[in-house]
């Protein structure tokens, strides 16, 4: 092949993957709630696109094509997409600023002699840091400005950040969490990113020293000092399999308890980068000492018993080999109750109990439960690991109570959307995040938000706080959610008599786990997909296995939320 024919190949290559790509410009923060599409493919960021330059004499039409096209190659922070624009502008560029996620195909079009327009409909964005989040679906229109330099189109304006279709996102860039601290110290709080490859672990750590996002502010800590930063010019180097973090003199600050946590919050954000498995953090240049943070160590994940907790006839237990266990010192108690809905706590110790007549707590060796929330409607409740009951009556879904195991209730003030009901509640297992799970006129509606608490007053929730999640599910009835691991939430919704279950990342997409046998009733998770179970109406346990679900032979009354 000659030279010359394969530099038409090239360009027709760039241009064939121009029509589906997009330019990118100021990303939409508000907008009507969304409806969450299934993901039809996994990320893997492991492709490496190499796009071409701008050939010599391209129109402004080609050189917007191969600009756009540039966006898949972020090596040398968008070196080949900086060729495209004029010399003041290339350093004026800030690619990093955000990334935004199109459907379907845009369209380009000639305003005037040096200007064109470009349309598009957004699907998701990514801010500077890698939070991922959905946005409304409005057509976005973005201008470019051309001139000429050395008889040669350039571009002289451009919006900040990239645009890619999904495809080709997820080709590029790659899921990674970054972990904080729940306020008490005691767990480790995913916040999931996303970054493309080749300077993967210095974006996680220059985000993670950012601090906690919005949304998260009042509900997890950093242990970094403030102020802290990468040295400035240094980048996160690999020794080995060792990761070399140098920090600003902040750091330095630290004392040994928080130097562990800092590099305990390291360690677990640069988990997922190929090739590292431990982390060093040096002041300076100069290598700070750090004990090994031993038995005390905060956890990233706590399992719940595999076993479903369930009510059948007179017995609560753990059911396994078709024989239920019965919880000792809990388990008669709460049969004896006649419960509709209940929610063990850690160590299966305490217990809120939902029946006709409120909910109550129920705790190890006391024979008498305490009620502690009386209002009618009440739905299912729910319990963390600070000693707090979760209780909100139906048709009052901003009238939510905490109640500790006196009795004591405190309002949450929280801000839900009027004329919605609320038809359930679920407190992540690291007691910072809430999933609610509301039906409105327009259908079901999810919506997963930090707890406010008060560390002054034994970590009792004060509010909720701006939702991360809030979207409206492609259903007709609201039945149930739960979380489903430290990253997703499970909904479980009905149409026309058929239950579907749908998986909800908190910083990532949403993906169809299929639909139960039976109508279901309810759902409880804990242990990743595989733990989730759903009640039918025929009161069959049903579990997932690969694609279908499958369901038990053991009929029982209802099935209870552990932590």
């Amino acid at each position: 092949m000659t030279e010359a024919w394969r530099r038409v190949v090239a360009v027709a290559t760039v241009v064939l993957v121009a029509t589906t790509l997009a330019a990118c410009g100021g990303i939409p923060t508000s907008g009507s709630v969304q409806a969450g599409d299934a993901l039809t493919e996994q990320p893997t960021g492991d492709f490496v696109f190499n796009p071409l330059g701008p050939a010599k004499d391209a129109d402004q039409r080609a050189i917007l094509d191969g600009f756009i096209a540039a966006f898949t190659g972020p090596q040398g922070d968008y070196q080949v997409a900086r060729q495209y624009l004029s010399s003041d502008f290339k350093k004026e560029w800030d690619p990093r600023q955000s990334v935004l996620i199109r459907t379907g195909s845009p369209t380009i079009s000639q305003v005037d002699s040096t200007t064109m327009e470009y349309s598009f409909t957004p699907k998701a964005q990514l801010d500077e840091f890698g939070a991922y989040s959905v946005v409304g679906s409005t057509i976005q229109t973005l201008q470019f400005q051309f001139v000429k330099e050395k008889d040669q189109w350039r571009i002289s304006q451009a919006p900040p950040g990239i645009v890619l279709p999904e495809s080709t996102f997820l080709s590029i860039f790659s899921k990674h969490a970054l972990y904080f601290y729940d306020l008490s110290l005691h767990n480790l709080v995913p916040d999931e990113r996303w970054f493309p490859g080749g300077t993967t672990a210095t974006r996680i750590v220059t985000a993670l020293l950012v601090g906690p996002p919005e949304w998260m502010k009042g509900a997890v800590v950093s242990q970094f000092p403030d102020g802290t930063q990468l040295t400035p010019g240094t980048t996160v180097t690999l020794e080995s399999t060792t990761a070399q973090v140098d920090l600003t003199s902040e750091a330095a600050s630290a004392d040994e308890r928080q130097r562990q946590l800092m590099q305990l919050q390291l360690s677990e954000s640069l988990v997922t980068v190929p090739g590292i498995a431990s982390v060093e953090i040096s002041v300076a240049g100069s290598l700070l000492a750090i004990k090994p943070i031993g038995a005390d160590s905060p956890v990233t994940q706590r399992p719940i018993d595999s076993r479903p907790l369930v009510l059948a006839g007179s017995k609560f237990g753990y059911l396994s080999g078709g024989q239920v266990s019965v919880i000792p010192n809990l388990g008669n108690t709460i049969a004896g109750l006649k419960p509709r809905a209940v929610a063990v706590g850690e160590d299966a110790t305490a217990a809120a109990v939902l029946t006709d007549d409120g909910v109550s707590v129920i705790r190890a060796g006391q024979a008498d439960p305490r009620k502690v929330d009386a209002r009618p409607g009440l739905i299912a409740p729910a319990i963390d690991d600070f000693g707090y009951i979760w209780s909100v009556p139906k048709n009052s879904p901003n009238a939510i109570q905490a109640s500790d195991y006196d009795g004591a209730a405190e309002p949450v003030a929280v801000t839900l959307p009027a004329g919605a009901s609320i038809v359930s509640l679920d407190i992540a297992q690291d007691n910072t995040r809430i999933a609610i799970l509301l039906q409105t006129s327009v259908g079901p509606r999810l919506i997963v938000a930090a707890i406010i608490r008060d560390p002054s007053a034994g970590y009792r929730p004060t509010s909720i706080g701006p939702s991360v999640l809030d979207t409206l599910l492609d259903s007709d009835v609201a039945v149930d959610a739960t979380w489903i691991d430290r990253f997703s939430v499970a909904t479980l919704t009905n149409s026309d008599n058929v239950s579907t279950v749908g998986s909800f990342e908190i910083g990532g997409q949403p993906v169809s786990l299929g639909r139960p046998a039976t109508t279901a009733v309810a759902i409880v998770g804990g242990n990743g997909k595989t733990g989730l179970r759903v009640l039918g109406i025929d009161h069959l346990l049903e579990s997932p296995r690969g694609s279908s679900w499958q369901a038990t032979s053991i009929k029982v009354d209802l099935i209870a939320t552990q932590r």
